[in-house]
């Protein structure tokens, strides 16, 4: 799980988040699930998840 890196936007997101060896919220995330997280991207109108593989991933 070290090598996991999850992204979510949500509250039901929390747990993954935890689990994964690195966290990434997206940028409309609530406060708690951004409190969560190694990192903070983009919003989905603004591609965070590409945002975050760039950033994180390639």
């Amino acid at each position: 799980m070290e090598d996991v890196l999850a992204i979510g936007d949500s509250y039901n997101d929390i747990p993954l988040l935890r689990a994964a060896g690195f966290a990434v919220a997206m940028g409309s995330a609530p406060p708690e699930l951004r409190a969560e997280a190694d990192a903070v991207v983009g919003d989905v109108e603004h591609d965070g998840v590409a945002e975050a593989i760039a950033r994180f991933v390639a």
